[in-house]
């Protein structure tokens, strides 16, 4: 997969902040995002399908009982780890924007209204694009 290269074109803002702090700052976003908590309670039941299965397996085989535990133990890992490492990148953006807040050059509000313009127009045509692909989007599903 070949990277696209960052222009004036395709970047037209110039980075104000670190690459954590965006980090933070998207992570916020999506765990502000209704679906997030969907992802989470899908994760949640990755763990719990785990778990059921590894109670319910008729065998008596050793090994295959074994495997089953291990499947059960890494999707509830899992599911911990990927919490964990969300709140961690935030807690580090968030702790790396109160070092820095003296020093970042501050957005003027006309900023801060065309990168959000920018950001919603390139979703509206993201969108409009898997629209024209797909075709079989579920209407209210974005």
């Amino acid at each position: 997969m070949s990277e696209i290269p960052v222009t004036p074109a395709t970047n037209p803002f110039v980075p104000t902040t670190t690459p954590t702090i965006e980090l933070a700052n998207r992570l916020i976003s999506l765990r502000a995002h209704p679906g997030f908590l969907d992802l989470v309670r899908l994760s949640q039941e990755l763990g719990q399908e785990a778990a059921e299965i590894c109670s319910d397996y008729p065998g008596w085989d050793p090994q295959q009982i074994v495997v089953l535990k291990v499947r059960m133990q890494v999707a509830k890992e899992h599911h911990n780890a990927l919490i964990a490492k969300v709140e961690a990148a935030i807690q580090a953006g968030l702790e790396e924007l109160r070092e820095k807040v003296n020093t970042l050059p501050a957005k003027t509000p006309e900023e801060i209204v065309d990168q959000g313009d920018y950001i919603r127009e390139k979703m509206l045509q993201h969108f409009a694009d898997r629209d024209e692909h797909d075709g079989l989007r579920i209407a209210g599903s974005y």
